[in-house]
């Protein structure tokens, strides 16, 4: 059940990526301000709150904060990534660090550990998101620091998941991602691109942005069902089918929308294919396993 319901997450997110990509190009091009826009509408968690919301802890409260927090910061420098390249090779550059950092965290924090099939699964899988993905250096120190981010917030989304459940994993997330985006306010920096962002950004593109990030909330709502019934490694391993999401949808929109570009000489293309290929078998290896 977990595989399917990653699957559709991730084909939710590749559909987000897209938006982001147009947005930042031009509509909304301060990622700061991106990302803190995301971030408010987090507060959507409050709805939450009838479903059986209840105090978790001084511990696991500090663990939730920090999660949230870790996922804002994850989704800086992954829209900075997005605004300086191809949004498929942020995407994966971004994707691969994440899954790698979640592997890393889950054997150190969850002590997870995975059935031989799993991990030439995870391998098969992780060799197609680098295969998938054009290393370009410029954008390398924020793919990194967005994975790592990405990764510790995760698996303790997971280690909250398993201890408090769900809703109240998922609620005390979101105030620390919330809590975090306002304690960002504090920086000049911030609050200028934050400003600038609300009083140029035209009416259709916050529109845009607010469908999007309804959209994307979703994406996660999904990913985060199947985090809490699956391996959080694996689940992140799938992010290679992202990628070919996105890939697909790049280059069927990419001769309409003048935003969205891909490199797609023989090249790039040969790397993307086999690319495919790992991740296909990375797939079957990951179905067998979990049969």
């Amino acid at each position: 059940m977990w595989l399917y319901l990653a699957l559709i997450a991730y084909l939710i997110n590749s559909i987000v990526f897209i938006i982001d990509k147009y947005l930042l190009s031009g509509h909304i091009p301060k990622y700061h301000a991106y990302a803190f826009g995301v971030s408010i509408l987090s507060l959507s968690a409050v709805f939450l709150i009838p479903f059986g919301v209840s105090w978790p802890g001084l511990t696991y409260f500090y663990t939730a904060v920090f999660s949230g927090a870790a996922f804002f910061v994850g989704l800086m420098f992954l829209y900075k990534s997005i605004k300086e390249s191809d949004v498929s090779i942020a995407a994966t550059q971004t994707g691969t660090m994440s899954s790698i950092f979640t592997y890393v965290f889950s054997i150190l924090i969850l002590k997870e550990a995975l059935p031989l099939l799993n991990v030439f699964a995870f391998l098969f899988l992780i060799l197609g998101i680098f295969l998938l993905g054009k290393i370009e250096k410029h954008i390398l120190l924020s793919a990194v620091l967005a994975g790592l981010s990405f990764g510790i917030s995760y698996v303790l989304l997971k280690l909250l998941f398993n201890h408090i459940g769900f809703i109240d994993g998922l609620f005390w997330t979101r105030m620390g991602f919330v809590g975090s985006a306002f304690l960002s306010l504090a920086s000049s920096h911030v609050r200028r691109e934050v400003r600038f962002s609300l009083e140029h950004a035209p009416n259709k593109s916050k529109f845009l942005f607010i469908f999007n990030k309804i959209l994307a909330g979703i994406g996660f709502i999904i990913l985060y069902f199947s985090i809490n019934l699956g391996s959080v490694s694996l689940v992140n391993a799938l992010l290679g089918f992202q990628f070919l999401f996105t890939f697909i949808l790049v280059l069927f929109l990419r001769e309409r929308i003048y935003e969205i570009k891909e490199n797609t000489n023989r090249y790039v293309l040969a790397n993307k294919l086999a690319g495919i290929t790992s991740v296909l078998i990375g797939f079957l290896f990951l179905f067998l396993g979990n049969d």
